[in-house]
């Protein structure tokens, strides 16, 4: 993280090469976490150019108090909900964005997780924005209390207290999913 802010310190100055590690460094992060969102990846592409473009081109206004992913993560919600707002997209996930099994043993098990990646998908789709959000940045983006309380602009008790419910919430809807699909 402190070489994130050098890097973000000499951008600050105008060096363009360092803007452009940063961009390598943190992209494939960023797009997944926005597609998380937006749920196309195209879509989310768009986002987070713009997104790397904003931070360059308000640089200065950037606080080395904070993480630079954190700042990135933030800047990227933001401009996530804009997005859905301004769209009224739904938030639906789909299943090409779940990586194909590395090492099946029987055609079953694979037909059997392919089956529990849509439910898991089914009950992320019906979470609150909120929930799924703090999930995300919890479970995949392994970020921290205090740096997704950064993101979401919530205290850490919040986080807390949001990730226990998101947890319990998924966990009561994915039992009735499973008690349905039955």
């Amino acid at each position: 993280m402190c070489e994130d802010n050098e890097l973000m310190a000499q951008v600050q100055a105008g060096d363009k090469r360092a803007y452009e590690k940063l961009v390598l460094k943190h992209r494939l992060k960023a797009v997944a976490f926005a597609n998380s969102f937006v749920c196309d990846l195209y879509t989310a592409e768009d986002i987070v150019q713009e997104c790397f473009v904003k931070i360059y081109i308000h640089r200065t206004t950037y606080q080395p108090s904070h993480a630079f992913n954190t700042y990135l993560f933030t800047v990227i919600r933001n401009s996530c909900i804009d997005y859905l707002r301004s769209r009224q997209a739904s938030r639906s996930l789909t299943l090409e964005t779940v990586p194909e099994l590395s090492d099946p043993n029987t055609p079953e098990e694979i037909l059997a997780s392919r089956e529990n990646t849509k439910l898991i998908y089914e009950v992320l789709n019906d979470l609150q924005i909120d929930y799924k959000t703090a999930l995300y940045l919890y479970a995949v983006a392994d970020f921290s209390y205090k740096d997704i309380a950064r993101i979401m602009k919530k205290s850490v008790p919040q986080i807390k207290i949001l990730l226990y419910r998101a947890r319990k919430k998924f966990k009561l809807q994915y039992k009735e999913l499973i008690v349905n699909e039955e």
